[in-house]
């Protein structure tokens, strides 16, 4: 819609490209490999960014729609990270590389709709300790791109960096 929620989404398509390119090049075995701080493998990490997306966009959504961002604390939102890590513990590359582009796709159409009016929306959030950041960075920090690039980050360093950049 905006300059801004385009430069947004194309930052979001730029750190899902570059994590895309390294869970592709991951190894077999660099796939079980456990990451930190997470303590999920790789697998089960790449599955969390790529699966995590419709929880992201109803967190933003929350925001943009009336200017009031979900309560959700971090109990609810750590035990929807175990459930998912519990069911996705056998997950394959292709699975995760596949859900990851299509979530991306559908969460940076999304970005790109937003009006300047809708990114400088705020509330006090939760999971931000009360704080009241904008929708737009929600959209630039830990919820959206700054997850991806966080994680990947974790997986960069569980693999000893042998991972495509």
């Amino acid at each position: 819609m905006g300059s801004r929620s385009d430069a947004l989404a194309r930052q979001l398509e730029e750190a899902v490209d570059e994590f895309a390119r390294a869970i592709e090049s991951c190894s077999s075995a660099d796939w079980g490999v456990a990451c930190e701080p997470e303590g999920w493998s790789v697998a089960v990490t790449a599955q969390h960014v790529a699966g995590q997306f419709p929880l992201e966009r109803e967190i933003i959504e929350a925001m943009v729609r009336g200017g009031k961002a979900l309560s959700y604390d971090w109990d609810y939102v750590n035990g929807k990270n175990d459930a998912r890590a519990a069911a996705s513990a056998n997950c394959t590359k292709a699975e995760v590389v596949a859900l990851l582009r299509k979530d991306a796709a559908t969460m940076a159409g999304y970005v790109r709709s937003l009006s300047d009016e809708d990114l400088d929306r705020s509330a006090p959030f939760t999971l931000a300790g009360g704080a009241s950041p904008t929708a737009q960075q929600l959209i630039e920090g830990g919820v959206l791109i700054e997850h991806v690039t966080g994680h990947l980050a974790s997986i960069r360093s569980a693999t000893a960096e042998r991972i495509a950049r």
